[in-house]
């Protein structure tokens, strides 16, 4: 018997995409994660088992016998580093409900599971998880989808002057992947490849002192097309490094995709919240993270 959940096809996903398009910015992260799907189809599809990163060995599926319209979505990588992506326009939410009830495409049992959800059916998914899992799932983390519009990422002003000593240069997965690892709050067992594999597949900018090939500072994308992984070694903040290459990675990612941008920013994180909302992003909506605990601790 099928599955309920089928893989979409480019035609369903492109769609899905000229849907939520009408539906921005407030659906901008489903938007973008489709169209960075698109941007890496080949790439992702015809090397699945060269992928160094679980969360980039990625598949998209929607209800079997769901309308279109309803963008009824979930995402489904590998065990290693797994996140179950969950999403619906239908208000009833009805396929959503059907889907993570009755399909068996998702294991409920690795050690690392997260459930990604919008807010307004966070209840809905952690229900339903606590029936299929009967642990003691708990709300991880909540974080604001902050959003900036091409115009304002156009208008931005570059006018900062670095030392003689500093310059912006592009990551290279094997050289820095390891550093910006140690030093990213969220680190964890399979990070570092998913560093590696975002800096391959999506680039990055660092901040660099002539004569040390690690970087002072740094900025790069994750498999959804959101920048992130925003850092500045201790001994340079409050310099304004992390402003300039911010600013200079969003230009960056504008001439390469020409679209709306995004990034998540827990709700607390008020030094994160300012310097966003200074450089022009506006929240759109909120996800939650719904961690299924480790039974080992």
């Amino acid at each position: 018997m099928s599955d309920i959940l089928l893989e979409c096809s480019q035609q369903q996903l492109r769609s899905m995409l000229g849907t939520l398009k009408l539906c921005l910015p407030r659906r901008i992260q489903q938007h973008n994660f489709i169209h960075s799907y698109f941007y890496h189809y080949e790439r992702i599809n015809a090397n699945r088992d060269k992928l160094k990163s679980e969360r980039w060995n990625l598949r998209l599926y929607t209800h079997r016998y769901g309308r279109l319209e309803n963008c009824t979505l979930l995402s489904l990588n590998g065990c290693g580093d797994y996140i179950v992506q969950c999403f619906t326009l239908q208000e009833s939410q009805e396929e959503l409900k059907q889907c993570l009830l009755e399909t068996n495409l998702i294991n409920w049992n690795p050690k690392r599971m997260y459930l990604v959800c919008d807010e307004s059916i966070f209840r809905m998914v952690k229900e339903i998880a606590c029936q299929k899992m009967p642990v003691p799932w708990k709300c991880e983390s909540i974080e604001n989808i902050m959003y900036i519009t091409k115009e304002k990422i156009a208008a931005l002003q570059v006018n900062e002057k670095l030392p003689d000593d500093l310059y912006v240069g592009p990551l290279d997965a094997e050289k820095h992947a390891k550093t910006i690892n140690e030093h990213w709050s969220h680190k964890y067992e399979h990070s570092l490849s998913l560093i590696r594999q975002s800096i391959e597949f999506n680039g990055g900018l660092g901040l660099f002192r002539s004569g040390d090939d690690q970087p002072l500072c740094w900025m790069l994308e994750n498999e959804l097309l959101a920048p992130g992984f925003l850092f500045t070694m201790p001994s340079e903040r409050r310099k304004g490094y992390g402003e300039l290459i911010m600013k200079l990675e969003l230009q960056r990612l504008l001439k390469i995709h020409n679209l709306d941008l995004f990034t998540f920013v827990i709700v607390t994180n008020e030094p994160s919240l300012y310097l966003h909302r200074k450089l022009g992003f506006e929240i759109a909506c909120r996800i939650v993270w719904i961690e299924k605990p480790d039974e080992e601790q």
